[in-house]
Parts: structure tokens; C-alpha cells; sequence
């Protein structure tokens, strides 16, 4: 079995920078966290962060990966993977990838190291190939939010471009031909598949595409305020709307306060669809039409696939489907 110096000396580097690269510190070059890493893969050496802990069999360990545990979405994921862990006896570690590639394979390969039994990985950045490489090697690791091909018994998602559509139509029935679309600056495949189903949906209506009014930012609250900014300045020209469909719950309420604050009232002036259905949507006011989005379901169901993998037992998941929840952030208009 290889050790982290025989990691260190195909690397040729010291003991010392491999330990930084594996616990994810920034404190290395470039050149030496690449050499370190290929090394790694090629002798198939992770450190056991909580060996001891399973060799006395205190515990069955589930890793999660998710974005950013201060997102409401993230935070109800993991609190239905703990729920499900501990009824299966297991317990959880957690780690964020925050939409970036390199950090959210280092939240993989950190999991590993603490020999977590089962992995659920939302992570939205790292390519078809690395995934692939890692679907493989460990058979108990699910995706949750992502397809991979060859791996579709694995993987944990909803019909996006469904999702993005029946927002998008909800507004059109509603007599809006002029639709603002604010989606994730990430170039992540749920929001590009959120925004065919609100291409598709225009398309279906006979309403042009006005690429003006696709407004790209953050996929937080604070990114939701951002893009207030700019569909403000939008009102009165050329790209004026008169309905905003969001990427999510969080960025709604951010664009919500904002206009506000700029005195236009919603749904009078103008009126909002949101994504994902969270325990926020009913809080604000008005309460904010979403996408429903089966979050804690989908969370439950990839923690027991993942879990009867590693024990060997059967599993099939149920579908995840979207629906439309109506509340009172949409306003009929001739």
C-alpha cells in the first residue's frame, strides 16, 4: 500500500506540500499541486483522516458535498441527509465546493480521505471525465442535481428545462410578453437548462427573445440584489419588461427587496416567479409563485441509495417531478 512519502517522492516534493495539497490548503504553486495529485490517483493513496474511528466501528460514515451551506437550499439538503444518515445509523461530514471546480474536487477528494463509506456530491463544475474516474472507483457515490452518462441508476435530478417552462408559461398565461430571466453567472447545467425551458416557452408563445433582458449574476440573495440594479435601469427603455422568472427562491427575494426599496410594488408593477420552492417563498411578501422542487425527497433518496450500495443491497429511486406552486407574486394583466 503506498504511503504519503512515496507520494512525496514521485511527486518530488516534500512530505510537508502533500499534506497542504490533500487538506486543500492554498499555500502551494500550481506545478506542485498538479504533480501532487497525479501522483496520488497514480498510486491511489488518500489519507485516512478517521481510521482509528473505524477500526473500533464507531461509525459508518456519509460524506456530502454541496455549494454553499449559507444558500436555504444547501442547508435543507444536508439536514435531510443527516435525518436519513441517523435513522441508518451513520453519521455525516460535509464539505462546499462553492461552484468552483478545483474546490469542489478538493471536497471530494477531502471526504475520502476520512474514508467516508458513502458519497452524495452535488458539484456542478467538475468535468464529465473527472466524475467518470471517480463513479468508478467508488461505487457508493451519488450525484445529486447532475446526470452522468453510464451512471444514470446514480444520479439524483429533476427535468430542469420543465422547471424554467412552467414558470415561464405561468407568466405568459397571465397576459406578460416582456419576461426578464435572471440565472446563475455559473456555467452550470441546471441554469442553462432553467433558461431553454424559458426560451422554450417564449418560443411556444410566438414572443421574441430579447437576450437583454437574460441577466446573469451570483446565485444568492446578495446576487438577486445585484441584478435588481440592472433590471432597474432597464425600466423605461427599449428592454423594458413587466415580469422577472429567477433562478432560484434566494435570488428572487434579493430582486423582491430591491424593488421595493425603489417603490415599485409587487405584483402590481411587476410580477416574479422563483425556483426551488423553499420554506422562504411562503415568507415573503407577497408570497412568491416557485418551481417546487422535491429538495428534501431528492436529498433522503440519494443518502439510501448510497447507503444500501455500500451495504450491497438493492435500491431503485422513485422520479423526482416538478410542479408549479401558485401564490400571490404574479399579477393578471391585459
Amino acid at each position: 500500500m503506498a504511503t504519503i512519502r512515496d507520494v512525496a517522492k514521485k511527486a518530488n516534493v516534500s512530505v510537508a506540500t502533500v499534506s497542504r495539497v490533500l487538506n486543500g490548503s492554498p499555500k502551494v504553486s500550481n506545478k506542485a499541486r498538479d504533480a501532487v495529485l497525479a501522483a496520488q490517483q497514480e498510486l491511489n493513496f488518500y489519507l485516512n483522516a478517521n481510521a482509528r474511528a473505524l477500526a473500533h466501528q464507531d461509525s459508518e460514515t456519509i460524506g456530502v458535498v454541496v455549494s454553499d451551506l449559507s444558500d436555504p437550499y444547501f442547508g435543507l439538503m444536508v439536514k435531510s441527509c443527516e435525518n436519513s444518515a441517523r435513522a441508518n445509523n451513520c453519521t455525516l461530514i460535509v464539505s462546499q465546493g462553492f461552484h468552483d471546480e478545483q474546490r469542489e474536487i478538493n471536497a471530494i477528494e477531502s471526504l475520502i480521505s476520512h474514508q467516508c463509506r458513502g458519497l452524495i456530491v452535488h458539484a456542478l463544475k467538475v468535468s464529465d471525465e473527472k466524475l467518470t474516474k471517480y463513479m468508478k472507483r467508488f461505487n457508493s457515490m451519488v450525484l445529486i442535481n447532475r446526470v452522468l452518462k453510464g451512471f444514470e441508476n446514480r444520479c439524483v435530478n429533476i427535468n430542469n428545462v420543465k422547471g424554467g417552462y412552467i414558470a415561464t408559461r405561468e407568466l405568459i398565461l397571465n397576459g406578460h410578453k416582456k419576461i426578464a430571466f435572471v440565472t446563475s453567472s455559473h456555467t452550470i447545467l441546471d441554469a442553462r437548462e432553467r433558461v431553454d425551458g424559458y426560451r422554450q416557452a417564449l418560443r411556444e408563445a410566438n414572443i421574441e427573445i430579447n437576450e437583454n433582458l437574460i441577466v446573469k449574476t451570483e446565485p444568492y440573495l446578495e446576487g438577486g440584489a445585484l441584478a435588481a440594479y440592472d433590471l432597474l435601469n432597464m425600466k423605461n427603455t427599449v428592454n423594458d419588461f413587466t415580469a422577472i422568472a429567477c433562478y432560484n427562491d434566494y435570488m428572487a427575494a434579493g430582486i423582491i427587496a430591491k424593488f421595493t426599496e425603489a417603490g415599485y410594488k409587487i405584483p402590481d408593477d411587476i410580477s416574479i416567479t422563483g425556483f426551488d420552492d423553499l420554506y422562504l417563498s411562503r415568507c415573503l411578501n407577497p408570497a412568491l409563485t416557485t418551481v417546487n422542487q422535491p429538495v428534501s425527497k431528492m436529498a433522503i433518496e440519494a443518502t439510501e441509495l448510497s447507503i444500501h450500495l455500500f451495504k450491497n443491497k438493492p435500491y431503485t429511486l422513485p422520479e423526482f417531478n416538478v410542479s408549479l406552486t401558485v401564490r400571490k407574486s404574479i399579477k393578471k394583466i391585459n
